[in-house]
């Protein structure tokens, strides 16, 4: 176990900055106590793909010609 552990931060320590906040993001998300990371994982799972093609066209027309007026009597 020492050994991966040990060569894994090896590979860390070569990686920039970038790649550092990617992999910390992925670790984090990985963690059992994250719960946040859970349920959004599991609201992903849950609604991905439950569009067609062209319902998920229309939904993205209609956000796009909505999304920046604010109607205050709705």
């Amino acid at each position: 176990m020492t050994s991966i552990f040990d060569s894994i931060v090896r590979d860390l320590r070569e990686m920039p900055a970038t790649k550092l906040v990617e992999v910390s993001r992925y670790i984090h998300s990985l963690h059992p106590s994250n719960e946040n990371a859970s349920r959004q994982r599991a609201a992903i799972l849950a609604t991905a793909g439950c569009m067609t093609g062209q319902e998920g066209e229309d939904f993205e027309r209609a956000v796009r010609e909505t999304a920046d007026r604010i109607d205050a009597h709705e």
